[in-house]
């Protein structure tokens, strides 16, 4: 289930533990866990939403939101777009840190060049970049 899924064995475990899936029952004779069909296929989608960036408890709302079906499609669709403005929001500063760098390397680069009206002409952008950042 682990390689399916792309989870470790403990994520799977500690899924289990916190009640997002059920209990999985073992095999008498092995004792390995044996997965039902529903519970894989609630795995793969707690899969998609954790590789989405939601927390245990969004994957907690989602998931009783699914067994509503059709009529928790508002709530399921608000849970989608709230995560997909955080992501968003996470991608800006994202950017944000990569243009403060990309002025630190090209900072540097005019520094090694000997041209310092230009490194100042940088480090002032990169000021600007900076209060940004916080």
């Amino acid at each position: 289930m682990a390689g399916l899924c792309g989870m470790s064995e403990y994520t799977l475990r500690y899924y289990e533990k916190v009640g997002l899936i059920e209990p999985i029952p073992r095999d008498r004779s092995s004792g390995h866990r044996r997965y039902r069909a529903e519970t894989v296929r609630i795995v793969e989608r707690l899969s998609c939403l954790r590789a989405s960036g939601f927390s245990l408890d969004d994957m907690r709302l989602y998931l009783q939101q699914r067994k509503r079906g059709d009529a928790a499609a508002a709530e399921q669709k608000a849970l989608f777009l709230a995560q997909a403005e955080q992501v968003a929001e996470q991608i800006r500063k994202l950017q944000i840190r990569q243009r403060y760098l990309n002025g630190k390397v090209a900072y540097w680069d005019a520094q090694m060049k000997g041209d310092l009206e230009q490194a100042a002409r940088i480090a002032e952008e990169n000021r600007e970049i900076a209060k940004a950042l916080k």
